[in-house]
This record gives C-alpha cells, sequence and structure tokens, in this order.
C-alpha cells in the first residue's frame, strides 16, 4: 500500500514550495478513496473470488490477450 501512497504523495507535492507540505487531509482524502476501491486486492481470503486478486489478474490476462495477442 505504500507504493499508492507515495504516487499519490508524489502528484501532491509542489516542487516550487518544497518545505511546505499542506495537503495531507486532500491527501489522506483521495487515499482512502483509492484504497477503498482496491480493497478486495489487499484481502488474502478473497484471493481465489472475483474481486480477489486472482480475479484481477484473470481479467488483465483476458485484456491483454484481447488487445495484443
Amino acid at each position: 500500500m505504500n507504493e499508492i501512497l507515495a504516487t499519490l504523495y508524489y502528484c501532491f507535492y509542489d516542487p516550487q514550495n518544497p518545505t511546505e507540505f499542506v495537503v495531507e487531509s486532500d491527501l489522506f482524502f483521495c487515499f482512502n478513496i483509492v484504497i477503498s476501491e482496491v480493497r478486495d486486492s489487499f484481502v488474502r481470503t478473497l484471493d481465489a473470488e472475483d474481486s480477489g486478486i486472482n480475479g484481477k489478474v484473470k481479467e488483465f490476462d483476458y485484456l491483454l490477450f484481447t488487445i495484443d495477442p
């Protein structure tokens, strides 16, 4: 999950003002939204379900095969 948060942090970072980071609440809000969408991928008991990581990999595999055989 730290990869997700690091990406969001990078997007919110302001290179014009590197010493002042005042968007913690916005970053937290966005992180909550993203995690609520992908939380099933991080639950081990749901790995075998369609909403779990195996289902996501199958869906991605199907899309990749369809687009780039």
